[in-house]
Formats: C-alpha cells, sequence, structure tokens
C-alpha cells in the first residue's frame, strides 16, 4: 500500500503526488500547492517524470524530498 506524503518545500509551497488532469488515474505527477491557491501546478524536473502508478511516483518524490531536506507534514 502506497502512503500518499505531503512534503512543504522551502517556499512553503505543500508537494505531493496528484492525478493528471482527466487522466482517469492513468498518470500521476509531482505538484506544489501554495495555502492561497485554489489550483496545483506541476513540477518539472527529470527527477519527477509523469508516471503510470500513484506508488511510482511517490518513490520519486519521496528520493527528491530527501535530497532537498523536506519532511512530511
Amino acid at each position: 500500500m502506497t502512503t500518499n506524503k505531503i512534503y512543504r518545500d522551502e517556499n512553503g509551497f505543500r508537494v505531493f503526488v496528484s492525478c493528471g488532469i482527466a487522466t482517469d488515474g492513468k498518470t500521476w505527477l509531482t505538484v506544489r500547492q501554495k495555502k492561497a491557491w485554489k489550483g496545483t501546478h506541476r513540477i518539472k524536473s527529470p527527477a519527477l517524470p509523469i508516471r503510470k502508478t500513484l506508488a511510482e511516483a511517490q518513490k520519486d518524490l519521496d528520493a527528491y524530498a530527501k535530497t532537498k531536506g523536506w519532511e512530511p507534514v
């Protein structure tokens, strides 16, 4: 079972894995969201590619967050 962790980056943005828009759960990507925003914005990085499963995308985010020193919230 994959736990969808949420991290907080150095700018106070919430960072987490989200299902792509209108994909019926077929693509997963890492996004950031500031508290004041209603929407999310994809983080584009070679370390955070679009994935076919939540587990794959979460694994990428966990590794990326570790390199950045982000802690789960």
